[in-house]
Protein backbone atom coordinates (compact mmCIF):
# COMPACT_ATOMS: atom_id res chain seq x y z
CA UNK A 1 0.00 0.00 0.00
CA UNK A 2 1.24 3.31 -1.42
CA UNK A 3 1.44 5.83 1.72
CA UNK A 4 0.54 9.35 1.20
CA UNK A 5 3.33 12.00 1.54
CA UNK A 6 2.10 13.47 4.91
CA UNK A 7 1.53 10.20 6.15
CA UNK A 8 5.56 8.82 5.63
CA UNK A 9 6.31 11.94 6.71
CA UNK A 10 4.22 11.53 10.33
CA UNK A 11 5.18 8.24 10.78
CA UNK A 12 8.31 8.98 12.80
CA UNK A 13 6.55 11.19 15.12
CA UNK A 14 3.79 8.37 15.45
CA UNK A 15 5.72 5.70 16.92
CA UNK A 16 6.45 8.58 19.85
CA UNK A 17 3.00 9.81 20.64
CA UNK A 18 0.52 8.17 23.11
CA UNK A 19 -2.27 6.44 22.57
CA UNK A 20 -4.58 8.92 22.83
CA UNK A 21 -2.63 11.51 20.61
CA UNK A 22 -2.06 8.59 17.74
CA UNK A 23 -6.54 8.10 17.56
CA UNK A 24 -6.83 12.30 17.36
CA UNK A 25 -4.16 12.15 14.69
CA UNK A 26 -5.33 9.33 12.60
CA UNK A 27 -8.97 11.18 13.79
CA UNK A 28 -8.09 14.35 12.16
CA UNK A 29 -6.46 13.15 9.27
CA UNK A 30 -10.18 11.41 8.42
CA UNK A 31 -12.02 14.62 9.34
CA UNK A 32 -13.38 16.51 5.50
CA UNK A 33 -11.85 19.70 7.34
CA UNK A 34 -11.24 21.56 10.35
CA UNK A 35 -12.39 20.35 13.80
CA UNK A 36 -13.11 22.20 17.02
CA UNK A 37 -12.19 19.94 19.87
CA UNK A 38 -15.50 18.91 20.99
CA UNK A 39 -16.63 18.05 17.22
CA UNK A 40 -13.55 15.97 17.34
CA UNK A 41 -15.05 13.96 20.23
CA UNK A 42 -18.39 13.38 19.22
CA UNK A 43 -17.12 12.00 15.81
CA UNK A 44 -14.64 9.90 17.23
CA UNK A 45 -17.45 8.54 19.53
CA UNK A 46 -19.92 8.16 16.14
CA UNK A 47 -16.57 6.41 14.35
CA UNK A 48 -17.18 3.48 16.84
CA UNK A 49 -20.10 1.04 16.31
CA UNK A 50 -20.68 -0.79 19.54
CA UNK A 51 -21.27 1.25 22.99
CA UNK A 52 -18.17 -0.94 24.24
CA UNK A 53 -16.28 1.15 21.60
CA UNK A 54 -17.69 4.01 22.22
CA UNK A 55 -16.43 4.44 25.49
CA UNK A 56 -12.85 3.28 24.67
CA UNK A 57 -13.01 6.66 22.87
CA UNK A 58 -10.66 9.41 24.35
CA UNK A 59 -12.32 11.54 26.73
CA UNK A 60 -12.49 15.34 26.33
CA UNK A 61 -10.09 16.03 28.34
CA UNK A 62 -7.38 13.57 26.24
CA UNK A 63 -8.45 15.33 23.11
CA UNK A 64 -7.36 18.52 24.46
CA UNK A 65 -4.33 17.29 25.91
CA UNK A 66 -3.67 15.20 22.33
CA UNK A 67 -4.20 18.52 20.36
CA UNK A 68 -2.18 20.53 22.42
CA UNK A 69 0.50 17.96 22.00
CA UNK A 70 -0.01 17.79 18.69
CA UNK A 71 0.21 21.13 18.09
CA UNK A 72 3.62 21.69 19.97
CA UNK A 73 5.20 19.03 17.82
CA UNK A 74 4.01 20.98 14.39
CA UNK A 75 1.83 17.98 13.19
CA UNK A 76 -1.59 19.86 13.69
CA UNK A 77 -2.33 23.94 13.44
CA UNK A 78 -5.07 25.48 15.93
CA UNK A 79 -6.95 28.15 13.79
CA UNK A 80 -8.96 30.74 15.52
CA UNK A 81 -12.21 32.05 13.71
CA UNK A 82 -12.53 35.06 16.82
CA UNK A 83 -14.87 33.10 18.30
CA UNK A 84 -13.59 31.14 21.13
CA UNK A 85 -13.76 28.05 19.97
CA UNK A 86 -10.30 26.87 18.30
CA UNK A 87 -10.45 24.52 15.16
CA UNK A 88 -7.47 21.95 14.31
CA UNK A 89 -6.36 20.30 11.42
CA UNK A 90 -3.31 18.17 10.09
CA UNK A 91 -0.53 20.12 8.63
CA UNK A 92 2.74 19.07 6.88
CA UNK A 93 5.58 18.99 9.88
CA UNK A 94 7.02 22.54 9.39
CA UNK A 95 4.37 24.26 7.58
CA UNK A 96 0.94 26.07 7.97
CA UNK A 97 -2.02 27.20 6.44
CA UNK A 98 -4.31 30.31 6.01
CA UNK A 99 -7.93 30.38 5.50
CA UNK A 100 -10.59 32.45 3.82
CA UNK A 101 -13.67 32.39 6.55
CA UNK A 102 -17.00 33.40 5.33
CA UNK A 103 -19.08 35.09 7.97
CA UNK A 104 -22.33 34.31 6.65
CA UNK A 105 -21.98 30.41 6.15
CA UNK A 106 -19.06 29.32 8.20
CA UNK A 107 -17.69 28.14 5.14
CA UNK A 108 -13.41 28.19 5.69
CA UNK A 109 -11.42 27.88 2.18
CA UNK A 110 -7.65 26.63 2.27
CA UNK A 111 -5.15 29.49 0.79
CA UNK A 112 -2.56 27.66 -1.54
CA UNK A 113 0.23 28.99 -0.52
CA UNK A 114 1.50 31.54 2.23
CA UNK A 115 1.17 35.07 1.41
CA UNK A 116 3.26 36.90 4.00
CA UNK A 117 6.66 35.70 3.15
CA UNK A 118 7.68 39.10 1.24
CA UNK A 119 6.01 41.01 3.97
CA UNK A 120 8.67 39.16 6.27
CA UNK A 121 11.30 40.34 4.05
CA UNK A 122 10.05 43.78 3.62
CA UNK A 123 9.83 43.94 7.69
CA UNK A 124 13.37 42.84 8.06
CA UNK A 125 14.98 44.80 5.54
CA UNK A 126 12.77 48.18 6.86
CA UNK A 127 12.50 47.48 10.33
CA UNK A 128 15.22 44.76 11.42
CA UNK A 129 12.79 42.72 12.54
CA UNK A 130 12.54 39.20 12.42
CA UNK A 131 9.21 37.23 12.11
CA UNK A 132 9.36 33.72 13.63
CA UNK A 133 5.53 32.91 13.57
CA UNK A 134 2.43 34.60 11.99
CA UNK A 135 -0.94 34.24 11.49
CA UNK A 136 -3.60 34.81 8.57
CA UNK A 137 -7.38 34.10 8.46
CA UNK A 138 -9.44 36.29 6.60
CA UNK A 139 -13.00 37.27 7.43
CA UNK A 140 -15.40 38.12 4.51
CA UNK A 141 -18.20 36.72 2.63
CA UNK A 142 -17.91 33.99 -0.02
CA UNK A 143 -19.20 33.96 -3.43
CA UNK A 144 -22.04 31.01 -2.75
CA UNK A 145 -23.46 33.64 -0.12
CA UNK A 146 -22.91 36.75 -2.14
CA UNK A 147 -25.02 35.02 -5.10
CA UNK A 148 -27.52 33.83 -2.32
CA UNK A 149 -26.66 30.34 -3.07
CA UNK A 150 -25.25 27.82 -0.90
CA UNK A 151 -23.01 24.65 -2.04
CA UNK A 152 -22.42 21.16 -0.53
CA UNK A 153 -18.96 22.25 1.42
CA UNK A 154 -16.83 19.99 3.47
CA UNK A 155 -14.43 22.28 5.05
CA UNK A 156 -17.04 23.87 7.47
CA UNK A 157 -16.33 24.90 10.56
Amino acid sequence: MIRSKLESRLVGARKNLPKGAKAVLEALQKAPGMLSARDLSFRMKLSHQTKDEQSKSPGLTTIYRSLELLTRQGLVQAVSFGDQEKRYEVVEPGHHNHHLVCKSCDKSIKLRECLLASLEETIKKDYGFSVSEHLLELFGICQSCELGTTLDNTDRR
